[in-house]
């Protein structure tokens, strides 16, 4: 590849970086990571996955919100820009499915019961979707995450930082 191209390149994902930062910042985005569990007959649920769930908050001092406002629409669509970004581009046996709750606002008490909406992405096995997870989909779901920090988002629950801003 050629360096003006290798520079275009670098340039446009800083710039991503820096609109995708905005946006988690804006938003508050949290992710979390649950298990997807297949249910085994006279047994423990199997591991075939991971659950990564993008939460993001609706703006301070709004009235209540209403599932499937305005708002709503906006943070959703900001969170699925941020987990297309947070995909593996390459090709490899694990497989990502996004589905998004629509008309739905959670209220969880772990970020303090603030309105929020979400985005999942689903790690699974890309062939067989019923084998225990391997190191391919951990590999990806530590890769996802390694994003997600790098963009500002946060483990589980928003904190202030450190100049008193949320």
């Amino acid at each position: 590849m050629p360096q003006d191209e290798q520079r275009g390149e670098q340039a446009a994902d800083t710039t991503a970086m820096a609109r995708l930062s905005a946006l988690v910042r804006e938003h508050r985005v949290c992710w979390e990571v649950l298990p997807e569990l297949l249910p085994v007959t006279d047994e423990q649920p199997l591991l075939v996955g991971f659950n990564l769930e993008l939460y993001g908050a609706h703006a301070h001092g709004t009235e209540a919100p209403h599932p499937g406002c305005e708002q709503c629409r906006t943070i959703l669509g900001h969170l699925r820009e941020v987990a297309k970004w947070i995909l593996p581009k390459a090709e490899r046996p694990s497989r990502y499915d996004m589905s998004v709750r629509d008309n739905v606002i959670l209220y969880d008490p772990v970020r303090h019961n603030r309105s929020e909406v979400t985005v999942t992405i689903t790690i699974l096995h890309r062939a067989q979707l019923d084998a225990p997870v391997d190191a391919c989909e951990v590999f990806c779901l530590h890769e996802m995450e390694g994003k997600l920090k790098e963009i500002g988002a946060r483990y589980r629950q928003w904190e202030q930082s450190e100049e008193g801003a949320e």
